[in-house]
C-alpha cells in the first residue's frame, strides 16, 4: 500500500476516498465475512437493517424461514460450488434486484460475500 493508498483494480484510493466512493453508490450493500459475520453495510438502505446486525452471525439477522436458504447459499460459496446468485424481491410495491457474490483471494480462498440490492426500475433507466 503506497503512501496510504489501497490498490483497487486499475488504480488506488485513499481510505477517505474509498469511504466517500462507497457512500455515493446508490445500492444497499452488505458484506458478510468468511465466518458468516456481518461486518459492513452501507448507509443507503432498501431493506432495513439495525446497527445491531454488525458483528453478528448473518443468520441471526434474518427470519427463521429465510435462514435455510441463506445457509445453503453461504455453504455453496464457501465450498467453491457457486460464485454468484441473483434474486428478485418486492419491497414497498417495487421490484428489487438482489445479487450475492462470493469474494475470493487470487488463490481461491473464500473471503466472504457481498450482497448488493438495487431498485430494478432504477437499473432500467
Amino acid at each position: 500500500m503506497a503512501h496510504g493508498r489501497i490498490p483497487i483494480g486499475h488504480g488506488s484510493l485513499g481510505a477517505s476516498e474509498l469511504v466517500a466512493a462507497f457512500s455515493a453508490i446508490p445500492a444497499d450493500i452488505t458484506f458478510v465475512d468468511a465466518a458468516g459475520v456481518v461486518s459492513y453495510f452501507s448507509d443507503y438502505r432498501i431493506f432495513s437493517r439495525p446497527e445491531t446486525c454488525l458483528g453478528r452471525d448473518v443468520l441471526e439477522c434474518h427470519s427463521p424461514d429465510s435462514r435455510p436458504g441463506i445457509e445453503q447459499l453461504l455453504s455453496e460459496f464457501r465450498d467453491g460450488w457457486r460464485d454468484e446468485a441473483e434474486f428478485a424481491a418486492h419491497k414497498d410495491g417495487r421490484l428489487v434486484s438482489v445479487v450475492y457474490r462470493a469474494l475470493r483471494e487470487p488463490d481461491g480462498t473464500y473471503l466472504g460475500c457481498i450482497e448488493i440490492a438495487q431498485w430494478a426500475d432504477a437499473l432500467a433507466e
